[in-house]
């Protein structure tokens, strides 16, 4: 595999972004490898993997609207990645480019420094990329799972591939029927006066919101004042990056570097 001085590292996005070279960065540094992290905008997926194989490099994330269309350029997907249909990861060993997905254990890693899943009954709002991996991840962790999405096509084809159960609209949510609940829509995302579940959660429930922007979203506000136990999607997107720095070192990663670094960065950014 042609190498580079120092190891190079990265993700294909179609708009770049600072955030992800923030974090694997402050890792690398942290773990004193020779390492560095870029983000490169594309708008050809086929020649950006090819390109990986080309220049040598290590690892590359891969963000929307990509995490699909690289999957015919790959030699391999991960089980995981194939159930969920999508790849956010590419590990690169000696040009064998293998396709992750690490949003799901980001998720059950963030759920479960608060709450064992198993056998706990989980509300999931929405059925897009992010739904999918947190669906699945819960359920390979022994949670039941029910969703609940506008979409009513989209949401049982997610229950269908993901064998959990599609429950209706969001409308038909009730508290009482569930142990936790984790937003994976798009709702509260930049928008901090948005809450999907305004005025209809509970005491007990332990609430998750996938949105990181802004860190203490609406929903996890309302949740927080009611006494909610709550999990930021900052803690998600961590926990998923460490699996990354995994795979692309084979290190423990260092996560309270990481989350430093991850949450200055969004300060400066103002989200």
């Amino acid at each position: 595999m042609p190498t580079s001085l120092p190891i190079l590292c990265g993700s294909i996005m179609g708009s770049p972004f600072s955030l992800s070279a923030k974090i694997h960065n402050a890792a690398y540094a942290e773990l004193g490898l020779d390492y560095t992290f870029v983000c490169f905008g594309v708008d050809d997926p086929e020649a950006a993997v090819q390109a990986i194989r080309t220049l040598g490099v290590r690892g590359m994330n891969v963000s929307m609207p990509y995490k699909q269309a690289v999957i015919p350029f790959l030699d391999a997907i991960d089980e995981s990645a194939q159930a969920i249909g999508a790849v956010n990861t590419i590990n690169n060993i000696d040009g064998h480019l293998t396709g992750y997905n690490t949003d799901h254990l980001g998720a059950v890693r963030a759920l479960q420094e608060v709450q064992r899943l198993r056998g706990k009954r989980v509300a999931l709002l929405g059925a897009g990329g992010a739904a999918r991996a947190v669906a699945y991840g819960c359920r390979a962790a022994g949670a039941e799972v029910q969703v609940f999405n506008r979409n009513a096509e989209r949401g049982q084809r997610l229950a269908a591939d993901l064998q959990v159960r599609y429950a209706g609209d969001i409308g038909a949510f009730s508290a009482e029927a569930f142990d936790l609940v984790v937003n994976a829509t798009s709702v509260g995302f930049k928008d901090p006066a948005s809450n999907p579940l305004d005025g209809r959660l509970a005491p007990h429930l332990l609430v998750m919101d996938v949105a990181f922007m802004p860190v203490r979203t609406a929903l996890l506000k309302q949740a927080q004042a009611l006494g909610c136990r709550t999990v930021a999607g900052t803690r998600m997107l961590v926990h998923q990056a460490c699996r990354q720095i995994e795979l692309y070192t084979g290190c423990d990663a260092p996560i309270e570097v990481m989350e430093r670094a991850m949450l200055a960065q969004i300060q400066r950014l103002n989200l």
